[in-house]
């Protein structure tokens, strides 16, 4: 098909093939045709098993960045910065797996490589871009449920990692606040902005933390309770947030498909269409680069470096660091 967006995959872990088949099964307009490894073994294997058309290592791709449209870089997050410099450098746009990077210094290294090569780099925070999440900003917009109390957030899944993922590993930046926390402070921030004030406790082993409890104080003495974790056998992921005259209450919060606003004297729930949200996101990225847009106003660079901050912060509360 003419005019086809065309996609390089760089990093060929698990959710680069949910993103492969996102694209296969939901787009119409996008073609994964490279996929790029550090490994060329690597590469042609899974060119094999995807139908994809070229098969590349890192400089291969550097190499010919008149192939792809863009590059979904989905790398251990210790890799990130130095794929996408390397990328961004030849000016080929960048939709970033999150979490963004491992700490603020190289996160705000790769948006100022991005400016100085006037080439959009986006950090693939899809949940931002759901149906629920977009309805859940109109409400708070709306004023309708009063002053804002508190707000409450969870994360937990313990399960589908083996003893060797990546996620227990510090020199792959592992941790739950890097793999899980990311969503609740993006989350976070979307309904009352950058707290005053964050508290922090936790469990760390062999370097990354394996669930952090934290809390985000504001004015007005509203406060945020969060917690990620990878203790709990099971997926425990909700937001809730509490008004004077009511509730938002978001099951599954980072992949939602229900939102129940509750007062005093009415319950609305609102359903939306059940279909993998990776494809809202992917959407919005390949609008802005059709349309020469050299950042997200829904995913911005000043939001990413806030939460990379928070990120680092809770890590070094716990006496996490990288590097």
């Amino acid at each position: 098909m003419e005019n086809q967006f065309k996609w390089a995959v760089c990093g060929l872990g698990r959710i680069s093939k949910r993103f492969v088949k996102v694209i296969n099964k939901l787009s119409k307009n996008s073609i994964v045709i490279a996929c790029v490894s550090s490994s060329k073994e690597r590469a042609i294997k899974y060119q094999k098993k995807y139908n994809i058309k070229y098969a590349l290592t890192y400089k291969e791709l550097a190499e010919s960045p008149s192939l792809v449209d863009a590059v979904y870089v989905c790398t251990n997050i210790n890799m990130h910065h130095i794929n996408v410099k390397m990328f961004l450098e030849k000016k080929i746009p960048i939709l970033c797996e999150k979490t963004f990077s491992y700490d603020y210094k190289t996160a705000q290294e790769m948006i100022e490589t991005a400016k100085n090569n006037n080439t959009l780099i986006m950090e693939a925070m899809w949940t931002k871009f759901l149906p629920a999440t977009q309805y859940v900003t109109e409400v708070i917009k709306k004023h309708n449920l009063g002053k804002l109390i508190s707000f409450k957030g969870n994360f937990c899944a313990g399960i589908g990692h083996g003893p060797n993922s990546r996620i227990y590993k510090k020199e792959l930046c592992g941790g739950s606040i890097l793999d899980l926390g990311v969503y609740l402070v993006h989350y976070s921030l979307m309904i009352n902005g950058l707290p005053n004030k964050i508290t922090t406790n936790g469990k760390v082993i062999n370097g990354v933390d394996r669930w952090c409890n934290f809390s985000f104080i504001y004015d007005d003495n509203v406060i945020g309770h969060l917690r990620s974790s990878f203790k709990l056998l099971e997926i425990k992921e909700a937001f809730i947030i509490n008004y004077e005259n009511g509730y938002i209450k978001i099951p599954r919060f980072f992949d939602a498909k229900k939102v129940i606003v509750k007062t005093f004297n009415q319950k609305v729930i609102k359903k939306f269409k059940k279909v993998d949200g990776f494809i809202y996101e992917i959407e919005h990225f390949e609008n802005l680069v059709r349309n020469k847009t050299l950042e997200s106003p829904v995913v911005n660079y000043d939001t990413t470096l806030s939460v990379m901050e928070i990120l680092e912060e809770l890590n070094r509360q716990l006496g996490v660091t990288f590097y």
